[in-house]
């Protein structure tokens, strides 16, 4: 009976137990290449050994390539081979000396195996990964030029839309590629003041926040010095006064519905135009655009805030949508003492998921979460253009943007 009351006896025995399931996979590969060399899955009527293997460990087809794969391979490395029967060396690492491996770089690994099977047993996966990337880069260049080219030509990127109007992602990249856009997403993911999202929903939030960023420096129309939403809306003016029933949102990508919030989130800060129609159909008026926020003026709130005012929140201005305090719907006005810069997925909650701001003068507001407490936004100092020095019996100048009193 394993005792794993005490953490030095937990320890001990998961190391125990560890090693004995590697023990017993060593075991398991050896029988499997004693089949592959008998032919046994050609004996049982089967086309392939992988359907073979399945069929027998119930492991999925996946799976049990994998399997065929290391004791295939495992023969080649007779010291890789005894220290996983051991139990020292971990599969994962196993796997990167499989993967390593090819007949045309048999002989160096044969004669470096001893080596490569010390960096396997003392660094760390990620940095095992790049010594065995080096190892084969001075070893066989035209099979490490051969790999990132096909590693490359294999990209692909596949975007599904849902029957609710979801979207999902499903996307193969390069190493390159992929560590590029792995650092862009860490970067805009991290967890922010009052902040209850998952990891994967800051994630999501962050490659939303991307396609913002992109957006916003895209090419813009002339004589504009940002790109605001094409919002095509179709919404009675009464409901979006009210909050009532919700619209329909169309893009150049597909039309969606949308709820009443989302409806006043996205005219919070968007391109307006008055459009009457007889039914559904007949469009009899489609009125003057009319900017919600000129370019002037978001370059001032730019110069104030910075960015995102959320506590925490590091996006960039040029990312960010310029709210209203008091929407516009409502009567709110459209100057700097009701506008507020914040991020897409900040700009989402405060619309969506009942949080509140209020102006209180000289760029600073009082933000309330749905519990009713308040947090004080201020405007950042920095960037602000420090007071010229002045002698002990004058006055300092005052400072940009000053506190309400």
């Amino acid at each position: 009976m394993i005792d794993l009351v005490g953490g030095g006896g937990a320890m001990v025995a998961v190391n125990d137990s560890t090693r004995t399931l590697r023990r017993t996979r060593s075991i398991q590969l050896d029988h499997v290449w004693r089949a592959l060399e008998t032919g046994a899955w050609v004996t049982a009527g089967f086309r392939s050994a992988t359907p073979w293997l399945s069929s027998i460990t119930g492991e999925s087809p996946s799976a049990s390539s994998v399997t065929l794969r290391l004791a295939e391979r495992i023969q080649q490395m007779p010291q890789v081979k005894a220290t996983f029967a051991d139990g020292v060396l971990a599969e994962s690492a196993l796997r990167q000396l499989i993967d390593l491996w090819s007949f045309d770089i048999a002989g160096e690994f044969a004669r470096d195996e001893r080596m490569l099977l010390g960096w396997a047993l003392q660094f760390a996966s990620g940095d095992l990964t790049m010594l065995l990337a080096t190892w084969l880069l001075h070893n066989d260049p035209d099979a490490a030029d051969k790999t990132a080219q096909e590693q490359f030509e294999s990209r692909e990127l596949h975007l599904s839309s849902l029957l609710d109007s979801m979207g999902r992602l499903d996307a193969l990249l390069d190493p390159e590629g992929f560590n590029l856009v792995r650092a862009a997403i860490r970067h805009l993911s991290g967890r922010t003041t009052q902040d209850e999202r998952t990891r994967a929903q800051r994630q999501a939030d962050a490659l939303v926040t991307l396609a913002k960023n992109y957006l916003a420096t895209a090419p813009h129309e002339p004589g504009k010095k940002r790109n605001r939403p094409r919002f095509v809306a179709t919404s009675d003016y009464d409901d979006l006064i009210a909050q009532a029933t919700g619209g329909t949102l169309d893009t150049n990508s597909g039309r969606i519905t949308i709820t009443p919030e989302a409806v006043r989130r996205i005219a919070c800060d968007a391109s307006v135009h008055r459009l009457i129609t007889n039914g559904q159909s007949t469009v009899l008026d489609f009125g003057r655009r009319t900017q919600s926020v000129s370019d002037s003026l978001f370059d001032v709130l730019a110069l104030r805030d910075h960015g995102c005012r959320w506590n925490g929140c590091h996006t960039a201005a040029g990312a960010c949508d310029a709210h209203h305090a008091k929407h516009w719907a409502d009567g709110g006005s459209t100057d700097q003492t009701n506008l507020v810069l914040l991020c897409w997925f900040h700009h989402h909650l405060l619309h969506e998921q009942h949080w509140s701001i209020k102006p209180l003068g000289g760029g600073h507001f009082t933000l309330q979460d749905p519990h009713g407490q308040t947090h004080q936004m201020r405007p950042p100092q920095i960037g602000l253009t420090l007071p010229p020095a002045q002698p002990l019996n004058e006055h300092p100048v005052a400072p940009l943007f000053n506190p309400p009193v």
